[in-house]
C-alpha cells in the first residue's frame, strides 16, 4: 500500500485495541504542520495529504479501518 503524495515521508499499519475491539490503522509520517494554529500550516497540503491517504484507505478494500497522521520525528 502506499500513500501517493510528495510529503506522505512514510507509512506503516498498527492495531489499535480499545473496549469495542480492533481496528488496523494506516499511519502516514509527513514533514508537513499538523498543528492548524502554527504559522507554518498551510491547509491546502494538509488536504491533499488528507485526500490522498484517504484513497490508498478506499483501495485497501477494507483492511484498513483509519488513517492516523504523525509528524516526521
Amino acid at each position: 500500500m502506499t500513500v501517493n503524495h510528495p510529503n506522505a515521508k512514510n507509512i506503516w499499519t498498527t492495531i489499535e485495541i480499545d473496549k469495542d475491539g480492533v481496528v488496523t490503522v494506516l499511519v502516514v509520517e509527513t514533514d508537513l504542520e499538523l498543528n492548524a494554529a502554527d504559522p507554518g500550516f498551510d491547509v491546502a497540503k494538509v488536504d491533499a495529504l488528507i485526500d490522498a491517504a484517504t484513497k490508498s484507505f478506499a483501495a485497501s478494500g477494507g483492511t484498513i479501518d483509519r488513517v492516523h497522521l504523525v509528524p516526521v520525528r
